[in-house]
């Protein structure tokens, strides 16, 4: 991936409530949704293992003098991070690859983690997927109504919305398996549905394994951070295409 984009551009474009859910993802209050707040804090959380070796090796530093020796990762960066945390990095050879097969790698994982009794509501509970169509300005009976998560999935995939669908859910697992709570219902519906579907135990499970071993780049934080910006980041495509058409 030859090309960068500066998180600061992706996120140029959100409006408050989209930075407020960022801002809650990078452990800063809601109140704090500048850009320059938020995208220092994702640098903060990348470059955690030098952070790290800094401090140990110095016994006063401040956020101010890690500056030079932790640069913000750019978008494709935080990708290549995350896609190479789960495995699949040698199959991700463009943006498009990797914005499919994270979420998809994610929704694996999570279900994995699960006993059988917990995937099958997954594959057979239905629940109204309405609300997250709606904030993408989605209009089509043939996806809109009820569905099982499953079923959400394959019909996104079908009807040219699935990075938007598949990151939405993966950040569902992804959030609640380290314990955050978003106020995501109100604007996508698929997440908060994920955690009714399973129930309390499905995600106990989930937290005990933590998704990642804080090693390095905190991936635990910084995954849920990604995958909201990929739903995000195609949420606004599809509005942008309707209002062009």
């Amino acid at each position: 991936m030859a090309r960068q984009t500066e998180l600061t551009t992706i996120l140029a474009g959100w409006d408050e409530r989209d930075k407020t859910i960022m801002a809650i993802l990078c452990d800063l209050d809601e109140n704090t949704t500048s850009t320059n707040a938020i995208t220092e804090q994702i640098r903060w959380m990348y470059n955690s293992r030098a952070r790290h070796s800094i401090k140990r090796n110095f016994k006063r530093v401040t956020r101010q003098d890690l500056t030079k020796d932790m640069p913000c990762p750019t978008y494709e960066a935080l990708l290549a991070g995350a896609a190479k945390k789960l495995g699949i990095h040698k199959h991700c050879t463009s943006v498009d690859e990797y914005e499919r097969y994270i979420p998809q790698a994610v929704i694996v994982a999570a279900l994995r983690r699960m006993n059988p009794a917990q995937r099958d509501r997954f594959f057979t509970e239905e629940f109204n997927a309405s609300p997250m169509w709606e904030a993408a300005g989605i209009k089509s009976r043939e996806i809109g109504g009820l569905r099982t998560a499953a079923s959400v999935l394959a019909l996104a995939n079908a009807s040219g919305y699935a990075v938007y669908a598949g990151a939405t859910t993966a950040l569902g697992f992804a959030t609640h398996a380290v314990g955050i709570t978003l106020p995501y219902a109100a604007y996508t519906g698929l997440s908060a549905t994920i955690a009714q579907l399973i129930g309390p135990p499905g995600w106990l499970a989930l937290a005990t394994y933590g998704f990642f071993k804080v090693t390095g780049t905190d991936w635990n934080k910084l995954m849920p951070v990604l995958l909201t910006i990929i739903a995000t980041k195609h949420r606004h495509e599809i509005l942008a295409r309707d209002d062009a058409q």
